[in-house]
């Protein structure tokens, strides 16, 4: 069963087109891992396909659950089960890390939950602390990954989940993603990443490749293998 589609989709951010005619589908039971060097689309990629402001699909369409979601907002595809944890989280000021997550348990019907998820990524530490403020790369991760687990996704898309954070955070990680895998009603979620050091703790079915905007190529798990051992030019 197919859960998300992009057909022939371009992206524009800020009047210039950064990702161009990708075809791309996640499927049920797919754990996607899309990877590629800096600056090669992956976050505008899954940006332009949650609706974040600013991004738009000057081409091509997006669907998600058979549904044609292509210049939705953000906040309807969020309603439908497509959300996206940031590779830089925003910072809010003024909010204690518990009630920003009490405030999305309430909204999702899932209030006796936000101790449990809290354990699973060690967050207790941070509760009772103002969100973002003082806290580490992987200690604001595994918050926002919180806040996911507690909005109970269709499907996630989780970008950078191992970019500049410890072998510990990691590994913290990589159980919430495990978790909204199975919490997913397809099992499926989408990693993006560029090191791919995630992938020795939540392994991928199925590796696409992204350089200059474009998906260059896609297959099964041993193509994370070649990147790792010949790097992205000399698979260009």
């Amino acid at each position: 069963m197919e859960v998300l589609r992009a057909e022939n989709l371009s992206i524009e951010v800020y009047s210039r087109v950064i990702v161009r005619e990708v075809d791309l589908t996640v499927s049920k039971g797919e754990v996607l891992y899309i990877v590629g060097p800096n600056g090669s689309g992956k976050t505008t990629l899954l940006r332009g396909l949650t609706g974040y402001p600013g991004y738009r699909e000057v081409s091509g369409r997006v669907v998600f659950c058979g549904e044609d979601i292509t210049g939705t907002t953000a906040d309807y595809r969020v309603s439908k089960g497509l959300v996206l944890a940031h590779q830089i989280p925003p910072k809010l000021s003024g909010l204690r890390t518990r009630d920003l997550l009490n405030y999305i348990a309430k909204r999702s019907g899932r209030v006796g939950d936000v101790e449990e998820v809290a354990r699973l990524l060690d967050i207790g530490h941070l509760m009772d602390r103002e969100f973002g403020r003082g806290f580490s790369g992987g200690e604001l991760k595994r918050v926002e990954l919180a806040t996911l687990l507690l909005l109970n996704p269709s499907l996630a898309l989780v970008d950078e989940p191992d970019s500049g954070v410890d072998v510990d955070s990691v590994m913290l990680i990589s159980e919430g993603i495990r978790r909204l895998y199975e919490l997913s009603p397809y099992k499926a979620v989408v990693v993006v990443s560029h090191t791919a050091f995630v992938a020795r703790y939540v392994g991928p079915t199925r590796v696409c490749v992204m350089n200059s905007g474009r998906v260059q190529m896609c297959g099964g798990p041993e193509l994370l293998g070649e990147v790792m051992r010949y790097g992205f030019k000399r698979l260009a």
